[in-house]
C-alpha cells in the first residue's frame, strides 16, 4: 500500500510538473569564447512567457556539445526547474518532396531496362549473322549475283544494328545523367535532413506573465584558435612592428554569424578541484600513476569524387567513427572537400556516403597531433550501365567509354606527407583604430613610457588579464562558418624598439642572420606559436615563438642579409707543421673578414671554435683569439663588432695541435 501511495504521489508530481504548454524556443548565437581546443558557445532568445509552469525546446543544436555543461540564465521573474539534453538522430520519414524524386529514378530506371533489352535483341542479332557471314562456304556454286546480294544485305543490316546500338547507349548515357541530377538533388534536399543533432529541454517556473531574455549557454569541442604574428622590419634603424593575428576554426555544424567573439587561453577542461592525497604503501601499485594519454589534435581534410566521372561530390557525408560509433563528421562543399578538426590524436575509421553511390568504409586512419591527414577518396555510383559497352570487339570500336572529362585525382596511398596546418583568408571587416595620450601609452591595460613603445594600432583593444588567463574580447562581429577552415582575425598591432643584432658563423655558412631581441617582451602577452617574418617588405620566411623556453630577452630571427659579406679562410701566415719524434705539432690559424655593405651602422657577433681533446695524447694549445670571449668548456669563440656604414673589419685566431703520428686529423 505504502508503495502504490509512492508511486501515484511520483506520477502527480511529473503530470505537475510538465502539465505546462511545450514551447519551441527560436535561438540565435550572440556569444562565443574560443579556447586553444573547444568553445563556450551562447545564445539568446527573446520570448514571452505565461504564468506557471512551461517546456523550453532548443533544437537544432550541436551533436557534439558537452551535456554536462548545459546551462540556462533567465530573469528572477522565471526560476528553471530542470535542463535536460538529447540526442536527434535523422528522420527515416520522407518528405513528398522526396518521394517525387524516388519515383522519377524509378520511373527513369524501368526505361534504362527497356533499353538495355532493346541493347540485348540487337547484341544477338548481330552474334547471329556474324556467325553466318562465311559467304564463300554458304553459296559455294553460287553466281557472283547472289554473292553480291548477300553481302549488300550484311553490310546494310550490320550498320542498322550498330547504329542502333549507338543510339541506345547515347539513350542510357541520357538516361544515367539524369538519375545522378536526380539523386544530386535528392542528396541536397536530405543534406540537412542527414544530421545528428542535439536538443535541450528546459522546465521552468514563471511567478507572472512577461517577455523573458533567456540565455542558453554550452561547450563544444570542435573549435579552437592558435596565435599567429607577423614581424615586420622595414630598417634596422626603425621598430619592430608586432601584429597580432589569431587562426579561429570550428566544424561544430552550425554557423557563427556575426558573434561577439573571444579568445581565451584558458583551459575549461582541466579539472578545478584541487587534488587529494591517499595512503602510499610501499611495494603496492604507485596511487598516483596515471594513464597516459595522448595529447593534441589534428586534422582530417579530403576531396570526395565520382569515380567514373572524376567529378566532386557536393553534399557527402563524411562520418567519422571509433569504436563503431560516430564521433563527429562533415559535410562536402560544391567542390566535395571537406574538412573535420579538431580531431584529437588517434587511429579512426571513416565512412563516406552519400545518395546513388555506394558507401565506402576507410579503417585505421591514423590522425596525428598539430598534423593535417589528407583523405581523398572515390565513390563507385550505383546508376546502371550497359555492360555490353565496356566490351571492345572491334578494331575501332563504335563507343568510346573514356571520352568524358579528364582530371588528376590522387588517392589517399598518394598522400603520405603531413603538411601543417596553413592560415585561410581573412573573415570579416579590418578595421584599424588607435589610441595615445600626451605622455604615456597603455599596452594591454599597461602604463608605459612613450620611449618604449611608440605606436599601438589596435584592432581588439579591450585585453582582459585573469588569474587563470588571457582573454582577447574581439571588438568587430565575426562570422566564422561551420567548414573547418582557418579564418584569420588580426587582433592589434604596435611598434616596439628592439635591439637588431647580426649572427655569423662563418665555419658553417658566410651569410650574416638578422635578429631582433625583445628586452621586457613579457609585457607584449606573446602566446607560443607561428610568425611570419617580413624584411624591408619581403617574406623570408616563418619561424616558431617558444615564449615558454624564452628568457629574460626574446630573439626573433628575421633572415639572411646578403649585404654583409663574410669569408673565413686559412691564415697561411701562420700555418707550420713539424714532426718532433713520434708526435707532429701543427700550428694552424684562422681569418675572419667582415664588411658591412649597408647605408647604416651594424652590430654583429661573429662565431668561431676553438678545437676539444679528451685524449691524453692529443693536446690543443690556445695560441691566440683577440678581441673574443672565450667559453672554456666548450671552446666556442664570440666576436662583438660595430660596424660603421660601408666599413670592414678582420679577426682571428690560431692555435698549436700536439698528436701521434700514426693519427689523420682533419680541420
Amino acid at each position: 500500500m505504502k508503495n502504490l501511495t509512492l508511486l501515484l504521489s511520483i506520477l502527480i508530481s511529473v503530470h505537475t510538473l510538465f502539465a505546462g504548454d511545450t514551447l519551441k524556443v527560436s535561438s540565435k548565437i550572440k556569444d562565443v569564447t574560443c579556447f586553444f581546443q573547444g568553445a563556450q558557445v551562447t545564445r539568446t532568445a527573446s520570448v514571452r512567457l505565461p504564468k506557471g509552469k512551461q517546456i523550453l525546446v532548443f533544437n537544432q543544436l550541436p551533436f557534439t556539445l558537452n551535456d554536462e555543461s548545459v546551462q540556462l540564465k533567465s530573469s528572477d521573474n522565471c526560476k528553471v526547474l530542470s535542463v535536460k539534453h538529447e540526442l536527434v538522430y535523422p528522420s527515416t520519414r520522407k518528405s513528398a518532396e522526396e518521394k517525387k524524386i524516388e519515383d522519377q529514378i524509378e520511373a527513369l530506371e524501368i526505361e534504362m531496362k527497356a533499353i538495355q533489352n532493346k541493347f540485348d535483341v540487337f547484341g544477338l542479332e548481330e552474334k547471329l549473322l556474324m556467325d553466318n557471314s562465311n559467304i564463300a562456304k554458304k553459296y559455294e556454286g553460287a553466281d557472283i549475283a547472289n554473292i553480291k546480294d548477300a553481302a549488300n544485305y550484311y553490310r546494310a543490316r550490320l550498320n542498322e544494328i550498330r547504329q542502333g546500338k549507338l543510339d541506345l547507349s547515347i539513350k542510357m548515357d541520357l538516361k544515367r545523367e539524369k538519375i545522378k541530377e536526380l539523386y544530386a538533388a535528392l542528396n541536397t534536399l536530405t543534406s540537412i535532413k542527414r544530421n545528428n543533432y542535439s536538443k535541450v529541454i528546459v522546465a521552468v517556473d514563471c511567478s507572472s506573465e512577461a517577455k523573458e531574455e533567456l540565455k542558453l549557454s554550452y561547450y563544444m569541442y570542435r573549435a579552437g584558435w592558435t596565435p599567429n604574428y607577423d614581424f615586420r622590419v622595414d630598417d634596422v634603424t626603425k621598430p619592430l612592428d608586432i601584429v597580432y593575428n589569431a587562426n579561429v576554426f570550428q566544424s561544430s555544424g552550425e554557423s557563427w554569424d556575426k558573434v561577439n567573439l573571444t579568445l581565451s587561453t584558458s583551459d575549461p577542461t582541466l579539472d578545478g578541484e584541487k587534488p587529494e592525497l591517499v595512503n602510499w604503501i610501499l611495494g603496492n601499485a604507485d596511487p598516483y600513476k596515471k594513464e597516459i594519454k595522448q595529447k593534441g589534435s589534428g586534422t582530417l581534410k579530403g576531396v570526395i569524387q565520382d569515380a567514373e566521372s572524376r567529378e566532386p561530390l557536393p553534399f557527402a557525408k563524411v562520418l567519422l567513427k571509433k569504436n563503431g560509433s560516430i564521433l563527429g563528421g562533415a559535410n562536402t562543399d560544391f567542390d566535395g572537400k571537406f574538412t573535420i578538426k579538431p580531431i584529437p590524436s588517434g587511429t579512426y575509421d571513416v565512412e563516406f556516403k552519400t545518395v546513388g553511390f555506394q558507401k565506402k568504409l576507410i579503417k585505421g586512419v591514423s590522425i596525428s597531433d598539430d598534423k593535417i591527414t589528407f583523405l581523398d577518396e572515390s565513390l563507385n555510383s550505383e546508376v546502371q550501365m550497359l555492360e555490353e559497352v565496356t566490351l571492345v570487339t572491334y578494331a575501332e570500336p563504335l563507343i568510346d567509354m573514356d571520352g568524358g572529362a579528364s582530371s588528376s585525382f590522387v588517392t589517399r596511398e598518394d598522400i603520405s606527407r603531413m603538411p601543417e596546418r596553413s592560415a585561410a583568408r581573412v573573415a570579416g571587416i579590418d578595421v584599424r583604430s588607435s589610441r595615445s595620450e600626451n605622455t604615456f601609452y597603455y599596452i594591454d591595460g599597461i602604463k608605459v613610457k612613450n620611449d618604449n613603445f611608440k605606436k599601438t594600432d589596435y584592432i581588439s583593444n579591450s585585453l582582459k588579464t585573469t588569474v587563470a588567463n588571457l582573454e582577447y574580447e574581439i571588438d568587430i562581429p565575426y562570422t566564422i562558418p561551420s567548414d573547418g577552415q582557418d579564418y584569420s582575425i588580426k587582433m592589434k598591432e604596435l611598434s616596439v624598439p628592439v635591439k637588431y643584432i647580426y649572427h655569423a658563423v662563418p665555419k658553417l655558412d658566410e651569410d650574416a642572420f638578422l635578429t631582433a631581441e625583445l628586452t621586457d617582451w613579457t609585457k607584449l602577452n606573446l602566446l607560443p606559436g607561428k610568425s611570419n617574418i617580413y624584411y624591408e617588405g619581403t617574406f623570408v620566411g616563418s619561424s616558431n615563438i617558444d615564449t615558454e623556453k624564452a628568457s629574460d630577452t626574446l630573439s626573433i630571427s628575421l633572415g639572411r642579409d646578403k649585404n654583409i659579406a663574410i669569408k673565413r679562410e686559412g691564415n697561411t701566415e701562420l700555418f707550420d707543421k713539424r714532426v718532433v719524434g713520434s708526435y707532429i705539432k701543427e700550428t694552424i690559424g684562422w681569418k675572419i673578414s667582415v664588411r658591412n655593405n649597408k647605408d647604416t651602422k651594424i652590430n654583429i657577433v661573429i662565431e668561431d671554435q676553438f678545437p676539444l681533446s679528451y685524449r691524453k695524447s692529443i693536446n690543443v694549445d690556445r695560441i691566440d683569439y683577440a678581441g673574443a670571449k672565450l667559453d672554456d668548456k666548450t671552446g666556442i669563440l664570440l666576436w662583438d663588432l660595430e660596424l660603421n656604414a660601408n666599413e670592414s673589419k678582420n679577426v682571428q685566431f690560431n692555435y698549436q695541435v700536439r698528436y701521434p703520428k700514426y693519427l689523420n686529423m682533419n680541420y
